[in-house]
């Protein structure tokens, strides 16, 4: 579906009828599927159709010829009751939209026919862009091209062109959660890209959290500097130092409340064995710092690959801190019981939980 939304928005910044809102949306989802940026690229430079007085000419002749056809008596049906003067003014009119319909039509045909003229090169584009995922219930590590690791928490995805380490920027776009260990380049700087947030670096390590489905998107720095940009306000940029964390606060569906704006904290050690709560998971460390029954469901279903069901939405408002290495889903329940009342059953990989 969100690649019919791209495709329509495409359109209508071609037609040239795309609002500023919709222009942000588009350049929002290409960071979620940057294989296609090529193709909107191409069709995104399409001229836009010139109605110069001869096409016009040409187009009410041919109107006019389509309507003979039509039959006078629909025409005479249509306007009887009309006085010349305004039959001659709405036939007119009526032209003028069937004129702008056409000129819409030819910006689609148009944008249809170099698409389907350069799918060659774009299956070869695509080939360049790599693609990293992990499922829900799983963390995986890999080193990409240019030398720099990266650890992916459940539930995530980052796409890269593998010939990033020859590109004067090194790009990464994520969606879910990452820690980067960046390996240095001055030359080259990295970005890490998510629908909410850019995050510029030379060398250092930093983890970003940035689920589609969440309240909020995070970046914490652990070593080294970046300057992070919010996607809707690029003119806001800062700068984190070593132990910062900058927070960017959206609704579940992903769009800006600006009303809550941004804030900073510092991460938070915790307290067994030397652990930063942050970037625990890394070390297979699942940590609840006070939050919300909502978020917790939302972290133990990326974490056991289950699917958690608050049936009252009271229980969303319960609060818990916890850390927990090693432990079972029953154990880590069982252990939310002790501060509150609750039920749960397990059947398969669905957890119900209620009052």
């Amino acid at each position: 579906m969100e690649q019919e939304r791209i495709w329509l928005l495409l359109g209508r910044k071609v037609s040239g009828e795309a609002t500023m809102a919709e222009l942000r949306e588009l350049e929002e989802l290409l960071v979620q599927y940057p294989e296609l940026r090529y193709q909107v690229s191409v069709l995104g430079n399409l001229p836009a159709p010139v109605v110069t007085p001869v096409w016009m000419e040409k187009t009410e002749q041919a109107l006019e010829k389509h309507m003979v056809r039509l039959g006078n008596d629909l025409v005479t049906a249509d306007f009887q009751d009309e006085h010349p003067a305004e039959h001659v003014a709405r036939h007119r009119k009526s032209r003028a939209g069937v004129l702008v319909a056409l000129s819409t039509l030819v910006v689609l045909l148009a944008g249809y026919c170099v698409f389907l003229l350069s799918s060659k090169t774009t299956q070869k584009v695509a080939a360049e862009i790599a693609e990293i995922q992990t499922r829900n219930g799983s963390r995986s590590r890999a080193t990409l091209p240019d030398g720099t690791e990266v650890w992916l928490n459940g539930g995530s995805r980052i796409t890269y062109q593998r010939d990033m380490n020859t590109q004067q920027k090194r790009e990464v776009f994520l969606s879910g959660e990452a820690f980067f260990k960046v390996a240095k380049d001055a030359d080259n700087p990295f970005v890490v890209k998510t629908r909410r947030m850019a995050v510029n670096v030379l060398g250092t390590a930093f983890n970003i959290k940035a689920y589609p489905n969440e309240e909020q998107s995070e970046t914490s720095l652990i070593s080294g500097s970046v300057e992070v940009v919010p996607a809707d306000d690029q003119q806001h940029r800062v700068q984190l130092q070593p132990n910062q964390k900058f927070i960017i606060r959206h609704t579940q569906d992903g769009n800006a409340r600006p009303s809550l704006g941004y804030s900073m904290e510092q991460v938070k050690m915790n307290g067994q064995d030397d652990l930063i709560n942050e970037t625990a998971w890394c070390d297979n460390v699942l940590v609840f710092d006070n939050e919300n029954f909502g978020a917790i469901a939302l972290k133990m279903e990326r974490w056991f690959g289950v699917k958690v069901y608050l049936t009252d939405k009271k229980l969303k408002a319960y609060r818990f801190t916890g850390t927990f290495k090693n432990e079972s889903l029953p154990q880590i329940l069982e252990a939310l019981k002790v501060t509150s009342s609750f039920r749960c059953e397990i059947k398969g990989n669905e957890v119900f939980i209620n009052q």
